[in-house]
């Protein structure tokens, strides 16, 4: 396959989710109440397009961060899609305005560029995009928030049918295209699960921790970017230099397909949106700590299985040249008698 293919198998698949996801938000324009949701998907366009920029032209790290921040300040000045608070994390409530609009920006292209990197194998963006869409748009229907609700749940069944062709092995791709567009809905979606569900606390569908309820739905592009990132610094290398280090990474190299590494990282992103819903009465006082700590847990249990696995298939490399050098020695007294 040269080149060409493999750029316009990257692009395809994300036109085709983003276009698939406008077509429901159009025959359900009866149900939105106000030009919110339109005026969402026109600024998300920004950002298809720097990911079909990416995929076709390729752009350096800094130009795909500009139209990144430009699509987010829209977002966030115009749509005013921001957070309002601090949520009372470590007891504070109000900010600033410009504390507001930093902190939003930063979650917004931490988000983006988190469901960015996690896109390394086939199935995994498009599994993890459909778990969290899932929750975000049964939550806001729930709440009667109907807007936000089709925009998660449009996206889910676009999600869907790209997965279809995504398992492995994949047909199409969703490049930088796809999960640009993706992790900055997601990072929209969340911004306004966190300032809804604090504002809407006390009612019957409401959870006790916003931000630690966001978290634990978007865990796996999370953690892995922020565990990523610390190794690297702790090596001496740019966060932003890529390397084969990352969770679905390291399951292959134990011997997963990619078919089982998805599995199984899917499997854990559930169970912490299962823990979330357990959760669903307690702060974030709680909910946060929780999440920290099977986060921590789960990652040297990981840890701890590869560097074992790399020790195993060291000693069998070791037994194995040791073989080779007695077979060889025995060939040499052979020949010379």
């Amino acid at each position: 396959m040269n080149n060409s293919d493999i750029q316009i198998r990257s692009t395809l698949g994300g036109l085709a989710i983003f276009f698939g996801s406008l077509v429901s938000i159009v025959f359900s324009l009866d149900n939105i109440e106000d030009g919110q949701t339109l005026n969402l998907y026109t600024t998300s366009f920004i950002v298809l397009l720097v990911g079909l920029t990416k995929d076709t032209l390729k752009l350096n790290t800094y130009q795909k961060l500009i139209g990144q921040v430009a699509a987010a300040m829209i977002i966030i000045a115009v749509c005013d899609i921001r957070f309002t608070s601090l949520y009372n994390l470590f007891g504070i409530t109000e900010v600033p305005i410009a504390v507001s609009y930093l902190l939003s920006l930063f979650t917004v292209i931490v988000i983006t560029n988190a469901y960015n990197l996690i896109d390394g194998i086939d199935g995994l963006s498009g599994s993890v995009g459909i778990i969290s869409t899932l929750f975000f748009g049964i939550y806001f229907y729930l709440n009667g928030q109907i807007g936000f609700a089709l925009i998660a749940l449009s996206l889910s069944g676009a999600l869907l049918a790209f997965l279809n062709y995504n398992w492995a092995p994949s047909k199409i791709f969703m490049g930088d295209t796809g999960s640009l567009f993706i992790g900055f809905f997601l990072s929209i979606l969340a911004i306004r699960f966190i300032d809804f569900n604090h504002t809407n606390a006390g009612s019957e569908f409401a959870f006790g921790g916003s931000i630690g309820t966001a978290v634990a739905v978007l865990i796996l592009p999370l953690a892995d970017t922020f565990r990523v990132f610390v190794k690297r610094v702790l090596r001496g290398k740019s966060p932003m230099h890529p390397d084969r280090t990352h969770v679905h990474h390291i399951l292959l190299r134990l011997g997963c397909n990619h078919a089982q590494a998805t599995g199984i990282l899917v499997t854990v992103n559930i169970i912490f949106v299962l823990l979330a819903l357990v959760l669903k009465d307690f702060s974030d006082a709680v909910v946060i700590p929780s999440i920290l700590v099977t986060v921590i847990a789960l990652g040297t249990i990981l840890d701890l299985i590869f560097k074992s696995a790399i020790e195993k298939r060291k000693e069998e490399l070791r037994e194995r040249n040791r073989a080779s050098r007695e077979e060889a020695k025995v060939i040499s007294i052979r020949n010379s008698g």
